[in-house]
């Protein structure tokens, strides 16, 4: 049976930047393949910062609302006055104004919404008032913000944030986590209405061609990327032999210094043709949290990938993965030229890639996972 679905995800999920916005359009994808219509709202603020244009993929999305976070000042003084310094409450998301809360709340007066699904516990706020029809109310959580946090801030009151995160899951009927660690987590303090659902791709898997790239990186500049792969070029590129030949995609090249056999290519609307160029997938990273969303797109290619323990964050497997990690600079070259080298371990790995990726990240498993949730 058809739902109305009213889907909040801040930025423009079709930009093709970063592996959260790739998953949002994942997500979008099965809910349209599973029927349902979808309206998608997002914050004006982000797409203007971000760069973000107001085009959608009208084959899966029905209609747009953005949500400025004040009033446009050709409204009456006194309404402008009584939004311009509101605070919505909510002390880890300056972005979320009371403004903002009651332009959301709009929305549910002009159609009846069966299910409103929110992108990140951090815009929980959104649902505090009552929303007309009482849709059932969804999270998809895609991190442990908490730690997240504490990453990029060692200062942060642990205990004080994870209450608050805890206290905005709790209000959903339903909490969708996509790291098998965090489910384990969330599901201790919030039990049954916690329901993993792994990140997914259509198969992809690559050919035995000839490949004109040995490695390939893909990553927004977020400071876990840039932290990662200059660890990589700074103890690991020079123990390997120059001829390698290197693919760097995305925001990431920003930061970087140009380096022989390495090509950049700050951005590209699709990754399809470079993963079925490339031979092995690099992820070293250092920290973050959360399931890697880079490393799953790479197994859908059958892409061996080589990387820091890290690499592997919320895989429900650590071994016979399709991923090789150490965070040893030796340890991990070696895992490079293994599998450069080796043609019967490459396949045997590849093979272990594809088989990984059918048993838990294929989207056939991740459409059965919804239909469960969209009762």
């Amino acid at each position: 049976m058809t739902k109305k679905i009213l889907f909040f995800f801040p930025e423009n999920p079709f930009s093709n930047r970063a592996g959260n916005v790739t998953r949002a359009k994942s997500v979008l994808t099965i809910l349209k393949k599973l029927g349902h219509q979808i309206d998608l709202v997002g914050i004006e603020d982000i797409y203007s910062g971000m760069g973000d244009d107001k085009n959608f993929d009208e084959n899966l999305v029905d209609n747009l609302f953005l949500l400025a976070r004040r009033p446009v000042k050709n409204i009456t003084s006194s309404e402008y006055w009584k939004y311009k310094f509101s605070k919505s409450g909510n002390t880890s998301n300056h972005l979320l104004t009371s403004y903002i809360k009651e332009s959301f709340k709009k929305i549910f007066k002009t159609k009846k919404y069966d299910y409103v699904i929110i992108n990140y516990e951090f815009w929980a706020g959104l649902i505090d008032q009552a929303l007309p029809n009482n849709p059932i109310k969804i999270v998809d959580t895609h991190d442990w913000i908490t730690l997240n946090e504490f990453f990029k801030n060692p200062s942060l009151k642990i205990g004080e944030r994870f209450e608050e995160e805890i206290n905005n899951l709790s209000k959903f009927d339903q909490v969708v986590t996509i790291s098998n660690d965090e489910n384990f987590v969330f599901k201790g303090f919030l039990g049954d209405k916690v329901v993993n659902i792994p990140p997914s791709f259509k198969c992809n898997f690559s050919s035995d061609s000839e490949k004109k790239y040995d490695l390939i990186f893909v990553g927004s500049d977020n400071i876990f990327n840039v932290k990662s792969i200059k660890w990589f070029f700074d103890k690991v590129h020079n123990l390997l032999p120059e001829s390698i030949r290197i693919l760097i995609i995305g925001r990431v090249c920003r930061h970087l210094e140009k380096v022989k056999n390495v090509q950049y290519i700050e951005f590209a609307e699709s990754l399809d043709e470079y993963y079925h160029d490339a031979k092995i997938s690099l992820c070293p990273m250092l920290e973050g949290t959360g399931i890697k969303i880079k490393v799953i797109e790479a197994l859908s290619y059958s892409l061996p990938v080589v990387g820091t323990e890290r690499a592997i964050d919320g895989f429900a497997s650590k071994s016979a993965n399709g991923c090789l990690v150490n965070n040893n600079p030796e340890i991990f070259k070696n895992n490079i030229l293994s599998l450069l080298e080796n043609e019967s371990y490459y396949q045997n790995v590849k093979k272990e890639a594809e088989d990984y990726f059918k048993q838990n990240f294929s989207e056939e498993n991740a459409i059965e996972k919804w239909k469960k949730v969209l009762i």
